[in-house]
Order: C-alpha cells, then structure tokens, then sequence
C-alpha cells in the first residue's frame, strides 16, 4: 500500500498509516473512529475523512461500503475543495488499489493547486503522485500547472515535457492526445535548445535550458519519437549543442546516436561519409590531422555495421539532383572529395540525373569499403563488416566471395571461442555447391595441422587453441549441413551424421584425456573447455538425429548431457538443454534438479525460470522426494534446494523486491533531474513487470497448488498489476543455437509441448481467473482486465496443446455458469431463458468430459505419442501422459467447484429449473469420478510395471549396444561404450546407475499421480 504519508513521525496519526499500509482495515477503523472523537466540536480533518472513507470501501460488507461511497462523495463535493493534499493523495492511493478510476479525483488536486498557487510543496505532490502511478496524462497536467505558477523554475519545465513524452509513447494509437503530447514535448524541447548561448557567461537567466550531456540525449530521445530526425540531427551538428560543443564534451553516446539518426533520416550518404572517417581516423598511420578527433574509438561495431548498410542503401536510394555539388569519395578514398562533374555527361532529364548519380555513388562507396577492408587487413571488426557486405551484395548468387572472406576469418580468428558466433549470421547465404567448397577449406586447413576430421595422431602436441579451431569447425559443419530440415538424401544422410556424432565423441573424450595434463592454458579456456564443447555438439546432432521410435538417440544424449554436468559446471547450455530433456522424459525431480545446478543469480530470476516451468505444473506439479542415488552427482544438494516450488518461491520473491528497487531507482533518476536515464529505467522496470516469464510463473504456480494441496502463506496477487501486453524476456542462451538460420531450432526440438507465446499465456489466465473466482464466492481477487475474459469458442492456438485448449473451452462454460448465478431479480421469463444456458453449458461440459473419459481408456493403444517405448515390453511415462492426466483432472476440479457454486447460488435466488439442471449436475460428478478412477488404474498399473530390474538392460543396450555388438552395425553406441569404458567406473555401472535414477524419477511421478486421485 503505498501513501503519500510516509514522514510522520511521533505523530498521532501514525498508528492509523501503519495499520492502512498493512492492510488492517478493522484494526485501522477502529483507530480512526478513536481519533475523530478527539477533535474539537466543529473541526474536520479531511485526511481522516479520506481514509475512513477509504478503509470502509475496502470491507466486504455492503452496509460499510455505502457509507463508505458516501463520505468520499462528500470530500468531492466539499466546498471549499480539500486542499489538504495528504487527503488527495490517500484518495487516489485507494482508488488505485480497487481498481477505480473517477474523473472527479483528478479536480481534487486541480482545486488544491488552485487554491494554494503558491505553495510549491502542493504542486510536487501532485506531480509526484500522478509519477510514481504511470498516470502521465496527470502528470502532464501537474506538470503545466506547476509551471504556470512558477515559469522560472527548471524543475517543473522538464517534468512536463518528460510527463507530455511518456504519453505520447503510452496512448494507444487512436487516441487523440497522443500527438498533442508528443508535439507539445517537441516544442518545449525546442525552446530549451534555443536558450542554450554560445558563450556560457551570457546564457539566459533561465531554468529552461540544455545544460547536461543527458539533456541532450533526452531531447534526441524527444526528437526521434516524432519523427525530427533532421532536427535532431542539426542539434548534434550546432556549435551550442553538439558532439563538439561544451555540453557534447565529444561524447562517444552521440556519435552513436548521430550515425542512428542520419540512417533514420536516409541520408545515406552523409551516414556513409561519417562512419568512413570515423574509421580512417582509427586506422590512421601518418601524421595527419584527425577530422573527428576520436581515434581508435572510431574502429567499433556499430560503425562497421552502419557503414555497409549505408553503402548498400545507397544502391537501392533515389536521389534528386539539380545539378549542384555533391559530396562523393574519390576513387582511392583517403579523403573526401567536392566532385560537381560527376553529372556531365548526364542527360537533362532529372531521372537521368538521378541515375547517373545513384550509379556514382554506389561505385565509389564499393571502392571506399573495399579500400577500407584492406587497409584494416586482419581487424576483428573489418572481417565481420566484409562478411556482412558479401553477404548481402551476393544474396541473390553463389557467394563465393563470401565464402572466401569467411575462410580468412576462420583461418585468423578459428582458434578463438567467439569465432562461430562470429561466422553464424552470415555463412547461412552460401548455396550449397559453395558452401562444401568452404567446408573442404576449412578441413584442409586443420588437416595441415593434423587436427583433421578423421586424422588421429594421439602422439600430437596438444593445443588447447587447436582443439578450439576444431571444436569450431565441427560447428560449421553442424550449422550448414547436418542441422538443416531439407535434405536431398536423407539416408545418406542419416549416414554421415553417424560418421559426425562419432567424430564429436571421439574429440570430446580426446580432449578430457588430455586437458588435465595442460596447466598453461588460455585464460579464456579457465572454465569450458573446448572439447567439452564437442560432447555438447554430438548431443545436439542426437538429439536432431533421433526420430520418434528411436528414443535410445534421446537417452545417448541425455547421458552425454549428464557427464558434462559435472565437467563443465560452467556450460549453461548443458544445464539447460538437459533440464528440458527431463521434462520432456516425465522425470521432473530431476529435472529440478539440473535446474538446480545453473546457480541462477538473481538478475537471471526474471528471465530463465521458464526452462523449469514451462507446463511442469501439468508434469510434475508435487515436491520431489529425490532418494540418495539421484542426488549422488553433487552431495551440495540437498532435496530441500532441489524442489522447484522453492525456486518459483525465490524467483516471484525477486519480482515484488524488483518492483521496490525499480521504484527507488526511478525516483533517484528523478530526483538527479537525468531524465534520459529515467526513461531508459522506465523502460527496463515495464519489460521486467510485463516480462512472460513473471506471468508464466503466477499461473503455474497457482496449478502447482491446486493439484499438490500446498498452499503457500503470500498469493503475490500484487504483482498482477501490468497489463497483460507481455515483453518476451525468456533467455534462450541456455540451449545451444548451432543451427542454420533457416531449420528448427534446437530449443524447440527438446521443448514440452510448443513454444508458449501471449495467446496460450491469455488463455492461461482466463482459467486462472475462473478458478479464482469460483474459489472466492464468485468474486475474483485479481485484477479483472488482466485476463483474456472467455466469452465464446475459439480456435485452438498452435502454442496450446489440445488439452489446454479442451481445459480454455471449459473455463469458457464455467464462467457462462457463473455469470448465470451472480443475476439477480429473475422474473419468470428470464428464469426460463437462464435454465435453457444452464442447460445448454452443461450439456457441452457432459459432451468433452464423455470424450475425454472415452480417449483415455484407450490410452494404452497409442504408445507412441504418450510413452516412452523402449523395446516391445519396456515403455515409460511421458511428459504428454502425464500432462493430459494433469490436465484433466485439473479441468475435473475446475468443473466440481463451478457446479457447487451454481448450486449454492440457484438455492439463494432461484434462478433457474433445479430439476433437470440436477440430472446433468449428477452426471457430470459422476463423470468427474470416473476421470479421476481410470486415471488412478492408469498410474498404478505403470508404476507396477516399471522394475528396474526388467528396464535397465533394454534401457541400457539401446544406449550403449551389447559388448558383441560390431562397430559397423552401431558406431555410436561402441564409440559411446569405449567413452565411459575409460573412467573410474565401467560402462555398464555407470549406465546402469544413469538408468536408475531415470526409473525413480518415474515412479516417484506415478506415485504422486496416485496420490492425487485417492484424495476426495
């Protein structure tokens, strides 16, 4: 609860703050009703009056909430206007609490500000107030006001264009005061540029005016939303204001924000010019003169990047010339040169004009790269800007030249570890005659350093950095041939992935061999070893090697995944890729697990939980009960850290801290008048407020509770104070993206289920809202325009599985049920309207209840889609069959409370025929009944059937083959055998020991989805 009173102290009234800021409304009424008695006969006390009013519309009886309605009608009414803003301010902080918005609150602080003009104190509050609320259209009007009563002021000048900006970037797009706002930020801007003198000593006498380097980048923040590129180019350019200036202060941020802008406003050429002598001041070797004075700061990225997109905009721009002088770099471009001539031999038609210099341009800006690339010879930088300039230019043919660019960086930079991130964006052009040309390269080239694909020379000196060089051409390899969806020979295919998935484990246990032995190893090597990145290599190519009969690929990998766990504890890819494999298998106590070991700090929380939660409250919704040998691994883990409640516990614990320390950090910005940091920290606090992730997480722990019966002491529906217009901030670095841009990404391949996206998580909240509502008397606690209300049917999303949809379609009857029970006052006619709803919902709940109890007595027959099948008499339980159990049930328990509540209701107000709407209610509890039934038999049969001693030996010869088992038949699983056969412990102590803790993990789910059915 957050009030303006924040510093009283040793004040009367501060017991009555405390016990509102707690939420005590009994105990805080109790205290007002004491106070009033103590004042004088006559005297008021608008604040009290606020506040009793607002404590009673926060009671649940209708009596004290009329009275309540009636004291706050009084305070808007009053006349002379409550200038107490303490009093304003209590009102608004309540109304934002329930929800309510009334025009008339916003005339309080009008006729305050009205009544006392001079008192500044008034003003701030109510700037604040509008501030700290997001309310920016009462900001700005706070904002104008305070500056009519004090013109001189700097404050409220710049809070009133920061206010007039914000909405203009907040009011949806119909909204007529969105260019209001935003022109009236623009123009205010304007007038603070203008102040700005030459001469400092003869600056205006004014607050209104640039003084800082973050006032710059604001106004340029002011400037780009509206479009005044040109404008805002010339403030950059101006001896007042500019990069050069004193305020610019040669600021590396403007020059950024000069070669962003100059492309916004598609002045190519003058992009390109600037970024060309950025870079030849970086890359100058005599003596002369800088033209910009930034030196080797000028050779970055960004400049790189910008300078190629200018030069190949320029061949697609259309420029009208009139014949004038035109700045174009001559043919070796050391300078810049004024070259008017370049249209002599022009026609006179304009077009002509325009082509003849568009032709110009292009050519001498392919010179002047092609100068510049050489003249940078092996820089970093310049080899990603000449990748990305034959790219681009050869987009439509083979790309030789892009190829050869691409082994020269290979050939300088192979053995770094940022080399394939590098190659990455760009080799996915190549057409395939070419790109096996660059392959053949790049594997001579490491064949010329005995480090070829299929050259093994263990007497070899060993090179950290080689063994880098080849990790990255394994890559290469992976990305362009084998992790593609289109393939012209799939057998042949198949084939050689075997021959690549070999040589990946061949490396990997090369390098585990060797890199013990190395203590001089390349800082950058300190913590992932390279090799180590070949182990994770072969489980990828497995993982996209398998198909859906051949699990055996699947647990080759998951065992791979496992070993590197405790190799490389640095390797987030492996954490995370394996702890959605487990998911995916059904075994989510181990999967908790794994996901325990990423040691996430807390700047991750809002970003990676969703590896863990993504629909594991329909997987594995109950604490685990992990035994010894699942915990062997990593004895610092104790089952308490293991459990993924916790973990969501920590991570929304994290989202209501962040939102106070956003909320501090704002105020400082604020406070410090740097308002082009407050905008950027506004920014981040809205995408961490509206990030997926936080939402995922309330709606999957609201169904962890439901189906565990464990209720936790906070419910966090304070967080549910955003808008459901989500940013998606799922990190997906934790899986590995080897793959070419144009197949499947891996993530997608190892995920339960499809890629969540807004729709599936709307409709998520939609039932979260009818469960909350049915289990609060028909009075939801949460926010009602969060949520996707379900009002009609509709077509399945392609994120949502076909049980959440089937679960979305019920929550569509419940809340048409519920709705029905909440009328009130039914006459005859209406009563019979609302059987014929009552009836027609509950027929369409009997109908989808009927056929889910009909697909699942035949799950068995459909092994393939919701087991495991490892031979013909070894099957195990997957994430599907576990999240269609869980989610019907789930819907069972959502359909048994919305009947009682339609029931009770019915009995109170009569609002429909009780007789027939009861046959259908009986039926559909039986029904209910039945569903938790079949699903009982279904779990305990399999938990009867899963025996370690009956799985372990399929299990464990589809991962590593049998002894007798010949190379040629399955190369992968004797390469894996000679793996693990050279450690501590045999292969087949070590497979067996991997296998059992697969075989706990799944009884240990069957058992819980048999305790859930025996409850009542």
């Amino acid at each position: 609860m957050d009030l303006a009173l924040r510093d009283l102290k040793d004040h009367p009234d501060q017991q009555i703050h405390d016990a509102i800021v707690q939420e005590e409304w009994r105990h805080a009424l109790q205290l007002i009703e004491k106070r009033e008695k103590k004042l004088k006969k006559g005297q008021t006390n608008d604040w009290l009056t606020a506040c009793k009013a607002s404590v009673l519309l926060m009671l649940p009886e209708p009596a004290k909430r009329r009275q309540g309605r009636i004291l706050l009608d009084s305070l808007y009414s009053k006349s002379p206007p409550v200038a107490d803003f303490n009093a304003v301010e209590t009102i608004r902080s309540f109304a934002e609490l329930r929800h309510e918005s009334d025009p008339r609150m916003d005339n309080l602080w009008t006729q305050a500000a009205n009544a006392q003009p001079s008192d500044e104190q008034l003003h701030k509050r109510w700037f604040l107030s509008c501030f700290r609320m997001r309310d920016w259209q009462g900001a700005r009007k706070a904002g104008m006001t305070y500056t009519k009563h004090f013109p001189n002021n700097r404050e409220p000048f710049f809070w009133t264009i920061f206010a007039n900006f914000m909405a203009s970037k907040t009011l949806p797009d119909g909204n007529t005061e969105k260019q209001l706002c935003g022109t009236m930020a623009y123009r205010m801007c304007a007038k603070a540029v203008e102040a700005v003198a030459l001469d400092p000593d003869q600056e205006l006498r004014t607050g209104r005016v640039i003084r800082t380097l973050d006032d710059i980048v604001f106004l340029l923040d002011v400037y780009e939303s509206q479009g005044k590129y040109e404008e805002a180019i010339q403030v950059l350019e101006s001896d007042r204001t500019g990069i050069k200036s004193g305020i610019g202060r040669r600021s590396w941020k403007l020059v950024i924000l000069k070669i962003r802008l100059l492309g916004s406003a598609h002045r190519w050429l003058d992009q390109f010019k600037f970024c060309f002598e950025l870079l030849e001041d970086a890359n100058s070797i005599n003596d002369r003169p800088s033209v910009h004075g930034f030196g080797k700061l000028g050779n970055d990225g960004y400049v790189w990047t910008e300078l190629v997109n200018a030069a190949l905009s320029l061949k697609f721009s259309s420029w009208m010339v009139d014949g004038e002088a035109t700045w174009v770099p001559c043919t070796a471009p050391e300078r810049w040169s004024l070259r008017a001539d370049i249209c002599s031999d022009a026609e006179t038609s304009k077009i002509a004009v325009r082509d003849a210099v568009d032709r110009n341009y292009y050519k001498y800006s392919r010179l002047a790269v092609a100068s510049l690339l050489d003249g940078y010879n092996i820089d970093r930088n310049a080899m990603c800007a000449g990748m990305l300039w034959a790219s681009e230019l050869e987009r439509d043919v083979r790309g030789e030249n892009l190829a050869t660019k691409a082994f020269e960086y290979f050939e300088t930079y192979g053995h770094k570890t940022f080399c394939f991130n590098d190659l990455q964006p760009y080799i996915g052009a190549m057409q395939p005659p070419v790109m096996r040309s660059f392959l053949h390269k790049v594997r001579g080239w490491l064949m010329g350093r005995r480090y070829g694909f299929n050259h093994l020379d263990h007497d070899r000196p060993f090179d950290p950095n080689m063994l880098m060089a080849k990790t990255n051409a394994l890559k290469l390899e992976y990305c362009l041939i084998y992790s593609q969806d289109r393939r012209l020979d799939e057998v042949d295919k198949e084939a050689n992935m075997e021959n690549f998935i070999v040589e990946c484990i061949k490396y990997y246990h090369f390098s585990l061999e060797n890199s013990g032995n190395n203590a001089e190893q390349p800082k950058e090597f300190a913590e992932r070893f390279p090799g180590d990145e070949a182990g994770l290599l072969a489980a990828a190519a497995l993982l996209k090697f398998c198909r859906e009969t051949q699990n055996g690929q699947m647990l080759r990998a998951m065992m791979l995944l496992d070993e590197l766990i405790t190799r490389s504890p640095a390797m987030y890819e492996v954490f995370g890729t394996l702890t959605l494999l487990y998911v995916r298998m059904g075994a989510g106590s181990l999967a908790a697990k794994t996901y325990h070991g990423l040691s996430i700090k807390n700047i991750q929380l809002p970003t990676l939980p969703w590896l863990l939660w993504t629909r594991l409250s329909t997987v594995h919704p109950h604490r685990p009960q992990l035994k010894d040998s699942t915990l062997r691994n990593d004895s610092r883990i104790s089952k308490a850290e293991a459990d993924p409640v916790q973990h969501l516990t920590q991570a929304l614990d994290h989202h209501v801290h962040l939102r106070e320390t956003d909320q501090q950090e704002i105020l400082e910005f604020l406070q410090a008048k740097q308002y082009a940091s407050l905008h950027r920290a506004i920014d981040n606090s809205l995408h961490n407020h509206n990030g997926f992730v936080k939402y995922l997480l309330l709606t999957e722990r609201a169904r962890t509770e439901r189906l565990s019966g464990l209720q936790q002491k906070r419910d966090y529906r304070d967080l549910f104070d955003q808008p459901a217009r989500t940013y998606d901030n799922r990190d997906k670095i934790s899986v590995p993206h080897w793959e070419h841009p144009d197949s499947t990404p891996l993530l997608l391949q190892v995920m339960p289920g499809e890629w969540p996206t807004d729709e599936w998580l709307s409709h998520q909240m939609s039932i979260a809202h009818t469960f909350d509502q049915v289990s609060n008397g028909g009075v939801s606690k949460q926010k009602p325009d969060l949520y996707l209300i379900p009002t009609a049917y509709s077509e399945p999303e392609k994120s949502m599985t076909r049980e959440e949809h089937s679960q979305y379609q019920t929550a569509v009857e419940c809340q048409a049920l519920l709705n029905l029970s909440e009328s009130k006052g039914a006459d005859e006619a209406a009563r019979t309207a609302a059987s014929w709803s009552v009836s027609a919902s509950l027929e369409s709940i009997e109908k989808r209840q009927q056929a889910v109890i009909d697909e699942l007595r035949t799950i068995r027959d459909r092994e393939h889609e919701y087991f495991w099948v490892m031979s013909d008499e070894v099957t195990a339980p997957s994430w599907l069959f576990f999240h269609v159990t869980y989610t019907n049930l789930d819907t069972a328990m959502l359909i048994k409370k919305t009947l009682d509540a339609v029931e009770t209701g019915n009995r109170k107000l009569r609002i429909y025929d009780p007789q027939p709407a009861g046959e259908q209610i009986a039926r559909i509890r039986k029904l209910c009944d039945e569903l938790k039934a079949i699903i009982h038999d279904l779990a305990l049969k399999l938990n009867e059937e899963l025996s370690f001693d009956k799985y372990h030996e399929p299990m464990v010869h589809s991962i590593i083959g049998r002894p007798s088992d010949p190379c040629e038949n399955d190369p992968i699983a004797y390469w894996l055998r000679d793996h693990f056969n050279r450690g501590k412990d045999n292969v087949d102590k070590v497979t067996k020991a991997y296998v059992l803790r697969l075989c706990e993990a799944w009884c240990e789910a069957l058992r819980n989805l048999c305790k859930l059915t025996s409850r009542s």
